[in-house]
């Protein structure tokens, strides 16, 4: 064999160690990712405490969540993209006017732009109270796995629902009227 082909034999050699190397180290990194620091992946689920969070309204004023204990809560994670979310919002605010002084609503809004939001709300006002997460701080640490999805946290802060999609008037009462 020439010396030739030997060179070549080595540098592949090398080649191939170093592509095993890379790709052990990732595959570590990604082990020690989901082990280390499994909240910071994690979305909240039912049973879950509610995250603190304080957010701004669109107006401008700040809602703590701590202000929210003792009280039935249903958060709906929406964007102005969201087609369902049209439809829901109309019913998310008679539910909001026949539980007035027994649920808190919140339209937790989730575009970049809260202007976005605004516009939506022109086309589709709701009375309930809108938050804005243009950073998506809190978007991140809940994880809603589509829009809109809601949470329904009862009065210890316990998580006890969560609803991908907009599940109807009726069956959203019944739940909201279980709770209280």
């Amino acid at each position: 064999m020439s010396n030739r082909h030997k060179r070549s034999g080595s540098v592949s050699g090398v080649k191939r160690s170093s592509f095993r190397l890379t790709l052990l180290s990732g595959v570590v990194a990604l082990g020690v990712l989901f082990s280390v620091a499994p909240s910071v992946l994690a979305d909240v689920s039912e049973g879950d405490t509610m995250p603190a969070f304080r957010l701004p309204t669109l107006d401008g004023r700040m809602l703590d969540s701590t202000a929210l204990q003792g009280r039935v809560v249903y958060i709906d994670f929406w964007a102005s993209w969201c087609t369902t979310c049209r439809k829901s919002f109309p019913v998310l605010n008679e539910l909001h006017e026949e539980f007035r002084n027994q649920v808190v609503f919140i339209g937790l809004n989730t575009d970049e732009d809260p202007a976005l939001a605004e516009r939506f709300l022109q086309a589709t006002p709701v009375d309930f109270l809108i938050l804005s997460d243009k950073d998506q701080r809190v978007v991140s640490e809940f994880r809603p796995q589509g829009y809109p999805t809601a949470y329904v946290i009862d009065r210890t802060g316990t998580v006890q629902k969560v609803e991908a999609g907009f599940a109807g008037k009726e069956e959203t009462r019944a739940y909201l009227q279980s709770l209280l």
